[in-house]
């Protein structure tokens, strides 16, 4: 097989080869089915990348086959395509597209895409991927994607955002790799479930938010007979809602895949290998792991550091826009500040980064823990833990608790159940009662936009 294809010529042989086969299923805005041919969808490719022009393309990425068609014209065009969230504050935005405009302004070095991160901290940064982007059969998916049921030609369904770096480079993969693609327009649990089972997907890549909102559907596994394997990336995945889908699946069907977006290296754990190690996010592939202490020096097995990858690609300078977050070493190790350690087998366990560890009188509280603690309640849906100021033990736990609907709880009930469950100190003493808590499209929690030092929202019911 020919490798190293531009993608307007790897569009174009998949088209000539299965005209017919569906290359892409969307939703139009009264969410009727909008289904193109691999035929139909090389022909608007081509079309669109004639009008694709510029040192950069932006493309307003909703999950729509204008916006998916936009993205491979780009890439077609061999003009880098940056995927932008449509609903971004005009601040962020600018802040953003200022980055670009500096990047172009200057040298360049070749970019395929590029992809916004960091907004966890509400500092917007972009990464870029260097390019231009090419089709190699042995390196298309990556090896790790590969690892995970990946198959050439399947029935593949986009859940999350195109503008998010997940979604949008298993969307670049699977044009490439000939799939079917389903796209859902946005996330809701039981048609995520629906177009598993109606259109016999294959392959899917969640985030724990996800998967935790379709657990409370209490879907019949027999809806996901079709399904090989599920990959939840991005966020810690809370125990209970690991063990609801190695339960569902059954653990040879559930990976997990730790990077960033920034590519500095991967690790990957199929579900049993997490069942002989709970809480491992996995070994690296094609990926060496380092824990360092704060000195610099290595950590021995089992003691925590800051998480250092290195690949046989060690990432180079001109990669980045803006390296405010990737730290490297002189031997090609870089870290964007997580936290973790490595058993006696090199499988890698995640600690909760510094700034987000809560000091109750000198005693560490993950939060982590306190939240799996609160959804356990009957009555919670959602929360998120963070540090509230006292004046004599610095700080104590306060918590923002989404409840599910219909359901009640006071304050009260809810302290005297994490009671039950962690240790005094960790128990919350503020609770603030919300709507929704403010996520990112990969479902980690924007804890900057909450406010630490008051309790309210609707009262106990």
């Amino acid at each position: 097989m020919t490798t190293n294809l531009p993608v307007r010529r790897r569009i174009a042989d998949i088209a000539r080869d299965a005209p017919d086969r569906p290359a892409l299923i969307g939703f139009d805005a009264d969410l009727a089915e909008v289904a193109l041919s691999w035929r139909e969808f090389a022909d608007r490719v081509t079309e669109t990348a004639g009008r694709t022009t510029g040192p950069y393309s932006v493309v307003e990425a909703a999950n729509t086959v204008d916006a998916a068609v936009a993205i491979a014209a780009a890439l077609a065009a061999e003009v880098p395509v940056f995927p932008l969230n449509p609903a971004t504050p005009p601040a962020e935005r600018d802040a953003l597209l200022s980055q670009l405009e500096s990047r172009f302004d200057q040298e360049d070095h070749g970019v395929a895409y590029l992809l916004a991160t960091g907004a966890s901290t509400g500092i917007p940064k972009i990464a870029a991927r260097p390019g231009p982007l090419r089709y190699d059969p042995r390196r298309t998916p990556s090896l790790a994607i590969r690892q995970t049921g990946w198959r050439t030609g399947q029935r593949h369904l986009i859940v999350g955002p195109l503008y998010h770096a997940a979604p949008f480079t298993s969307f670049v993969d699977a044009i490439l790799d000939a799939n079917t693609v389903v796209l859902q327009r946005f996330f809701a649990p039981q048609w995520t479930v629906d177009l598993i089972r109606e259109h016999g997907v294959e392959w899917a890549q969640l985030t724990p938010t996800h998967m935790r909102e379709i657990l409370t559907t209490t879907p019949d596994p027999a809806h996901f007979d079709s399904l090989r394997a599920i990959l939840h990336t991005a966020a810690k995945c809370d125990d209970d809602t690991k063990r609801g889908w190695l339960e569902l699946l059954g653990p040879k069907r559930v990976f997990e895949l730790y990077g960033a977006t920034e590519g500095i290296g991967v690790t990957l754990a199929r579900g049993d290998e997490w069942l002989s190690r709970p809480g491992t996010v996995g070994r690296g592939v094609l990926t060496r792991i380092r824990i360092q202490d704060d000195t610099g020096r290595p950590t021995p097995p089992g003691t925590p550091g800051t998480v250092y990858l290195r690949t046989p690609n060690a990432i180079t300078r001109a990669d980045y826009l803006d390296r405010r977050t990737v730290r490297t070493t002189p031997d090609g190790f870089a870290t964007v500040g997580d936290r973790g350690r490595l058993d006696e087998d090199g499988y890698l366990y995640l600690e909760p980064r510094a700034h987000d560890t809560i000091n109750v009188g000198g005693e560490k509280v993950d939060p982590d823990e306190v939240e799996a603690a609160l959804r356990h309640h009957h009555a919670v849906l959602d929360a998120v833990a963070l540090a509230v100021p006292h004046e004599s033990l610095g700080s104590v736990v306060g918590v923002h608790v989404v409840l599910r609907p219909d359901k009640t709880a006071r304050r009260a009930e809810l302290a005297a159940h994490c009671g039950r469950l962690l240790a005094g100190y960790k128990i919350p003493k503020h609770f603030t009662f919300v709507d929704q808590l403010p996520r990112t499209a990969a479902g980690k929690i924007q804890r900057w936009r909450l406010s630490p030092d008051s309790e309210g929202g609707a009262p106990p019911r």
